[in-house]
C-alpha cells in the first residue's frame, strides 16, 4: 500500500514540476519579449523627444472594436502596427490612422489602403476602406495622421483584455500560478516527511 501510495505521489509531484516549469519559462519568455518591447518604445521615444520630432510610437497595438474589416480582422482581434515613412506605404496595406470624419472623429481606425496620391516626396493623401464596408471612407488620411501598417494580428486576444480589465479576474489569475507552487511545496515537505517517517 505504501508503494502505491509513493508511486502516485510521485506522478502527481512529477506532474506538478511540470506545469510549474512551463508556467514559470513562459513568463520568463513574456517577460523577456515585454522588456524588449519597452527598451525599443521608450528609446525611439528619447530619441524622437530629443530631436524635437513627434511621432507616433514605433511599435503599438490596438484591439478592434468594429466589424468593417471582416473577414480579414474580427472584432476582438488584436493588430500590432508598426510605423513606417510614406513611400514605406501601399495600395493594399492595412493602416490604423487618425480618422477625421465626422461619425469617427478623433478615434484610431483601422482599414486598407485603396488609393495613394503623392502630395510630396514625404507626403501622401491616402483613400481607405475597410474590407467589410460597401464603400471606401469619405475623407482621405494624410501621412502625417497614419499611426502604422498592420503588421500581424492575434486572434480573439481582446477577449483576454475584457477578461483582465474586471478586477477579479485579475486577481483570480495572479492566485492561480501561487496556488500552484504552493502545492508543489506541499507535495515536496510531505515527501520529506513521508521519507522521515520510513527512517
Amino acid at each position: 500500500m505504501v508503494l502505491a501510495d509513493n508511486s502516485l505521489f510521485e506522478k502527481i509531484r512529477y506532474l506538478s514540476y511540470f506545469v510549474v516549469r512551463a508556467f514559470l519559462l513562459a513568463v520568463l519568455c513574456l517577460m523577456g519579449l515585454f522588456v524588449i518591447f519597452l527598451a525599443v518604445y521608450f528609446g525611439d521615444l528619447f530619441l524622437n523627444v530629443k530631436s524635437g520630432n513627434y511621432k507616433s510610437p514605433l511599435f503599438n497595438g490596438y484591439v478592434i472594436v468594429s466589424q468593417s474589416m471582416v473577414p480579414t480582422i474580427n472584432i476582438n482581434d488584436a493588430i500590432i502596427i508598426k510605423r513606417e515613412n510614406d513611400q514605406a506605404y501601399h495600395i493594399g496595406d492595412i493602416i490604423s490612422f487618425y480618422s477625421t470624419e465626422y461619425d469617427h472623429n478623433g478615434m484610431v481606425v483601422t482599414h486598407r489602403i485603396v488609393d495613394k496620391n503623392t502630395v510630396t516626396i514625404n507626403e501622401s493623401n491616402y483613400t481607405t476602406k475597410g474590407d467589410n464596408n460597401p464603400i471606401p471612407d469619405r475623407k482621405g488620411v494624410k501621412t502625417e495622421n497614419v499611426y502604422g501598417k498592420v503588421l500581424f494580428v492575434i486572434p480573439r486576444l481582446g477577449y483576454i483584455q475584457s477578461f483582465l480589465s474586471n478586477s477579479s479576474n485579475f486577481i483570480i489569475c495572479i492566485m492561480i500560478p501561487i496556488v500552484i507552487v504552493v502545492v508543489y511545496d506541499l507535495f515536496r515537505v510531505l515527501k520529506a516527511y513521508q521519507k522521515s517517517k520510513n527512517y
